[in-house]
């Protein structure tokens, strides 16, 4: 349907009698285009236009979504836009979805794949299903993460001594 669309935020519960929906964005210092998707019980992206946005009180409310009963039909759901309104990132930077799925390689032998990322913690840690069937977590730090190569899917990693026996 659409170019690349990426899920940045998620629309939740309805708020008040006007059709506001409370929401959340996942990107920092990021702005809702007009026109944002979200996907129907079919999985198929479906436009929906923002007819007015408060930020500081994580508001949002659509054209055509007067009455919290019609906009219930679209609470829960991610919001989609086009790849490439997202912020451009700096060197050594990357978005999570750029991440998961991402081949590991050690010594140029596949080890297994990003399965997704802990960053409860001051330091975040990749969450790797290897290849050997086990889930290993290694904190997302040049000692131990060589190159990252979005465009080929690879992570080159160097782990510390005595992970692969975790």
């Amino acid at each position: 349907m659409k170019k690349d669309l990426i899920a940045i935020g998620k629309i939740h519960g309805t708020h008040g009698v006007k059709g506001n929906l409370k929401f959340e964005i996942f990107v920092k210092n990021f702005y809702l285009p007009e026109e944002i998707y979200i996907k129907d019980e079919e999985n198929e992206l479906q436009p929906l236009n923002i007819e007015t946005i408060d930020r500081k009180k994580g508001l949002i409310k659509f054209k055509n979504y007067d009455t919290p009963e019609k906009a219930k039909e679209i609470s829960h759901k991610l919001i989609y836009v086009p790849e490439e309104l997202l912020p451009k990132l700096g060197e050594d930077e990357f978005y999570e979805f750029q991440l998961i799925g991402m081949n590991v390689y050690y010594n140029d032998k596949l080890i297994g794949k990003v399965e997704k990322i802990d960053d409860r913690l001051s330091q975040a840690y990749l969450i790797i299903k290897c290849t050997d069937e086990k889930t290993r977590h290694l904190p997302f730090i040049n000692e131990f993460v060589k190159d990252v190569n979005v465009e080929e899917n690879k992570m080159q990693i160097t782990p510390p001594e005595g992970w692969f026996s975790l």
